[in-house]
Parts: C-alpha cells; structure tokens; sequence
C-alpha cells in the first residue's frame, strides 16, 4: 500500500521543514532530491504542529487521494480535520471518473481555538483577479499574503525582487500589512509525471487541476494562527458561466469547505467575469485616483509584464474595451509596438483562442469594445478583432488544419507506443 509517514514538523522562527517517509509506488511522483521548506517574511514561532502540518498537508492529501495512500502523523488541527471529507467532496463532483480514496491517521486530535477577530488576508499575486479582490475587500485592510515558489520559480531571484517590490508597494500605498512567503511546494514532488498520470484521465494538467487551490491556501494556515486572522480571501480564476466546462483545482466547492483553527477561506469574486473585474478596477482608479499596477505576465522571468503573451494581450484588450489606457496599469509599450503586438494577436489568434474559457474571455472584451465604441473610433490595427465573429473562430480553415494535424500526431504517437 501508499503510505506516507510524517516524521516531524520543524519549527524554527520563520521557517517550517517537513520530514516525511515515503512508501510504495507512488514514490515516483516525489522529487526526493527536493525538500519541502516554507519560510515567512515574519515570525511564526508560536504555532502548534497541529497547525504547523497543515500546508504540508495541503499539498500532498491530492496525491494521497488519487494513488490511495495512508498519511500517518502526530497531530492534526480539528477544524482542518473535519473539513477534510468537505473539501474532498469538490473534487469528487469535479472528476467523477475518478476515485478519491487514502486516508489520514493521526495520534491526536487538537481543538485550536484562536480568538474571533475582524482581521483578514487575501492572497495577492498582482494580477486581475487578486486587484480585484482587493479593491472590493479595501475596507477591511486585509493582510496581502504573496507566495514566491508558485508562478515565480525560487531559482528566479531577479523576478522574485520586482515581485516582492511590487506587492510592497501596493501595501505602503494602501497602508496595509503584508506578508511574504517562500515554498517549494512546486519543487518536492515530479509535476510532470502527475501531469502526464492526471491529463490522460481528465484533461487537465496536475497543478491547475488538482493542487494550487488548497495547495496555496495551506500556507495560511501557521499565519492565520499566529497572527489571528479569522478569514481568507484567494480570488475566483472563474465564473458560474463555466463551471462544467472548465476543471481548476480553486473552486468554491473546494476553496469555501477550507478551514483551520477557527479561520475559514473564501473564494472571492466568483460572480464577476474578467472583464466585470477589469472594468471594476477601471471605475476603481477613475474614482479614487490610485493608480493600479497589474502584474499578470505567465512568460516574463523578470516578474513584470512582457506585452507579448496572450495574458498580456488578453489584458491589454480588455482595459481598452473600458476606455481607459493600458500603459496607467503595468504594460510599457509604444504605438508602433502595439501595431505590431496586434499583427502578432491576429497572426496567432487561432492558437491562442483554443480553450472554451479563453475564447469567453475574448467574447467579454469585444462585446465591451462594441458597446463603448463605434467601428471608426477603434485603433485601425484591432478593427479586424471589432468585426471578427468568436463564436466561428473552431470553424476558420487553419484551425481545423491544426486540429487534423494534432489528431494525426497523436494517432502516429498510440501507433508507436503500441509497436514498441
């Protein structure tokens, strides 16, 4: 059988190290040259190992449930205890073809009890999500927690620095409090060997699929004891409008199940769509005169934004469609860049919409753009996205020329593995 046995749970002011022995054939999906190490800007040595387990936890109960393992430990916090079989639940409804067994088995069950207080955190990556929520949590000043280890590699120390620059900006400019927190939590185990396991049963790849959701929010949990924070805010990648269509490991019938010694987490936003949320933020900065400086980029390893992605671009359009100026909010180009940056949008706008997600999102922003603006008051380089019909986009010649080539390739590709 799987088995997991958690030696100890090292505490050492500001950093947590956890020991662990791993048994059976799911050993090959650990990276064992990798430790697994968290380290908070502040310190966190008054936390229990009950509480001090949990962001381990978090990240390696995904893998416990899928290959059936047995995580054997000293101690568990109660409130994360008995939200487990909640939480678990989400991703039941979520790949109903597949099975979610293993289970926990701890010596002792701890009852943490934190004093109720009106102190929150929300995880703030930067982007158009996390300013959003933000901005519609602002009166609460909420502490913003940045996880270095999650898009920004740990070997990315150039990037990290914009990055942790970035977040320290925004806190001093809003007076909020803040804290930052370096994992390898994508480095202890073999992401691309439980990509390649998971894809082939779902369609989706191991860390959006099955574990940045709780994977980031088991990070809170040590802070949220020693600090007192009582609730969690990690904002919505997605809307009702896809749920069923679209898998993402953050989901509010996973997120909102996610508690730890009296603290509970809320995935936030889920009723607005992107674009909703870009035009909030708009009416935000036109209101109160703060400048917003989103950080969205998935390619740039310097942490800013590259303006050549389809994040970036996907952005970029929809700041447009509100009638406000991208270069306000993070993207530094030219007008000639950006004629040139739409060449490139339309030369490879049949790769880039390829998902039914992407293809709302860009659906959102021209629908603003046709409501804001007449044909004549576009930039001439986007009036060819102003005119084009989305909905058709699986439908143009090249996209089915790549579709026929991807089903070849991949008919080429089962007809080696069997020959082999």
């Amino acid at each position: 059988m799987n088995k997991m046995i958690i030696n100890k749970v090292i505490i050492q002011n500001n950093r947590l190290d956890c020991d662990y022995t791993i048994m059976g054939e799911w050993k090959k999906y650990f990276n064992e040259k990798e430790s697994f190490f968290i380290e908070y800007s502040k310190s966190i040595m008054d936390v229990p190992e009950s509480i001090a387990i949990i962001p381990f936890l978090c990240n390696f109960l995904p893998m416990a449930w899928i290959f059936d393992a047995e995580i054997i430990l000293n101690e568990i916090d109660k409130d994360f205890y008995d939200s487990i079989n909640e939480f678990k639940q989400g991703y039941i409804e979520m790949y109903p073809k597949l099975e979610f067994a293993g289970k926990i088995t701890a010596q002792k069950i701890v009852n943490n009890v934190n004093p109720k207080t009106d102190k929150s955190a929300a995880f703030f990556s930067g982007g158009v999500d996390a300013f959003h929520t933000l901005i519609s949590h602002i009166d609460e000043r909420p502490t913003l927690v940045t996880l270095w280890g999650s898009d920004i590699k740990l070997e990315d120390k150039v990037g990290w620095k914009v990055v942790e620059e970035h977040t320290v900006n925004i806190a001093r400019d809003n007076k909020l409090d803040y804290v930052v927190v370096k994992s390898s939590f994508r480095k202890f185990l073999n992401e691309g060997a439980l990509s390649s396991y998971v894809s082939k049963r779902t369609g989706d790849n191991w860390w959006h699929g099955f574990q940045h959701g709780i994977g980031l929010l088991g990070h809170m949990a040590p802070y949220a004891y020693q600090y007192q924070i009582s609730k969690v805010y990690i904002a919505s990648t997605f809307t009702i409008a896809e749920k069923g269509k679209v898998t993402c490991a953050s989901d509010p019938s996973i997120d909102n199940y996610v508690r730890f010694c009296g603290c509970q987490v809320i995935h936030d936003g889920y009723e607005y769509n992107r674009q909703a949320k870009i035009e909030r933020i708009c009416n935000y900065t036109r209101k109160t005169g703060k400048p917003v400086q989103l950080r969205v980029c998935w390619e740039s390893e310097g942490g800013s934004n590259c303006c050549h992605c389809e994040k970036c671009y996907r952005t970029i359009l929809g700041i447009i469609a509100e009638k406000d100026d991208p270069r306000k909010y993070g993207f530094n180009y030219s007008n000639e860049d950006f004629n040139n940056m739409m060449k490139d949008f339309k030369r490879r706008i049949h790769v880039i919409l390829n998902y039914k997600y992407i293809i709302l999102n860009y659906k959102y922003i021209q629908d603003k753009l046709r409501n804001n603006y007449e044909i004549n008051e576009v930039n001439n380089s986007l009036r060819w996205f102003y005119k084009m019909n989305i909905n058709n986009i699986n439908n143009i010649p090249i996209k089915q020329i790549f579709r026929v080539k991807r089903k070849i390739k991949n008919a080429i590709s089962k007809i080696k593995k069997r020959m082999v």
